[in-house]
């Protein structure tokens, strides 16, 4: 694989800070430290997006510029499957006044594309633009019907070498697969996970949040927690139940869930729900059969 351009890395490093971050507008030193980018070649790169109208410059400060928008108009044209899924998206939430996320994967992480409050204004834990690094546990209803080769991988980049993790690991991998969808209860994550987490959530977490989520992933700040079985009658502290969307070429590429509940689910309701997001995704994907 070619090794990309350096400025192009970098301008894209950029574009992921203001995407996670939206509404808000950046000195150039904070530019330089999140991004880590020297003077001289953050200084280039800010002239340049600026003159093309994908960065726009207030004062001392930078936002996102109006260029963007077309880009975004044609990504949707460019990508109708994404732009079906966001409609079913803002569906569900509707109709079940749950909030729900829309993701998808970019590279080596998880990507938030649409991110929808519930009806008692509770909210999932990533925003739109916010990205979480692909590494085990996290991305598990992604990865679980790939190739053997891409779910070594997956294992590989958490650095570990304890087959018992390992094991446990794959066990979930064919948990997902045999229900169709992923249940995930609340663990015991470390204090620092949590709170960068909640952070996360609210939008006021660090610009380096991605560098900080994937220390605290690989320092074992959040494992994986699903029911063997889920009782009809039993109730569970569930904080997301995702299921896949296969793109034409069987890839799981997208992922729609359910989060942020406020109160612990009965395991009838969790089958519900789990039930209506895969006759979602399906439905989803069969109205592009002929895309």
């Amino acid at each position: 694989m070619a090794r990309p351009a350096l400025s192009a890395s970098r301008a894209l490093d950029i574009f992921d800070l203001f995407t996670a971050f939206p509404t808000r507008a950046f000195t150039m030193s904070e530019i330089m430290r999140t991004a880590n980018i020297n003077v001289a070649s953050c200084h280039a790169i800010l002239s340049a997006l600026s003159g093309r109208g994908y960065l726009m410059r207030r004062g001392k400060n930078y936002v996102l510029g109006s260029a963007l928008i077309a880009v975004g108009q044609a990504a949707s044209l460019a990508q109708p499957l994404i732009t079906r899924a966001q409609a079913a998206a803002q569906q569900l939430n509707e109709e079940l006044g749950v909030a729900v996320l829309l993701s998808t994967l970019a590279g080596d992480e998880i990507l938030a594309l649409t991110s929808l409050k519930g009806r008692e204004g509770q909210g999932t834990s990533l925003r739109i633009g916010q990205r979480m690094p692909l590494v085990p546990p996290v991305g598990a209803h992604f990865i679980a019907w790939a190739p053997d080769e891409a779910i070594d991988a997956w294992i590989e980049r958490a650095g570990t070498d304890d087959p018992d993790e390992i094991a446990a690991w794959r066990r979930e991998l064919e948990l997902i697969r045999a229900r169709g969808f992923q249940v995930t209860l609340r663990a015991s994550p470390t204090q620092a996970f949590s709170e960068l987490m909640a952070r996360m959530a609210t939008g006021s977490q660090p610009l380096e949040y991605r560098t900080e989520a994937k220390r605290l992933i690989a320092d074992h700040g959040w494992k994986l927690t699903q029911p063997e079985t889920i009782e009809p009658n039993s109730r569970y502290e569930a904080v997301l139940i995702a299921a896949p969307i296969f793109d034409r070429a069987g890839n799981a590429c997208l992922s729609l869930g359910f989060g942020g509940f406020p109160e612990p689910l009965s395991g009838m309701r969790i089958n519900m729900l789990a039930e209506h997001l895969m006759k979602t995704c399906l439905g989803v994907m069969r109205e592009g059969q002929g895309d």
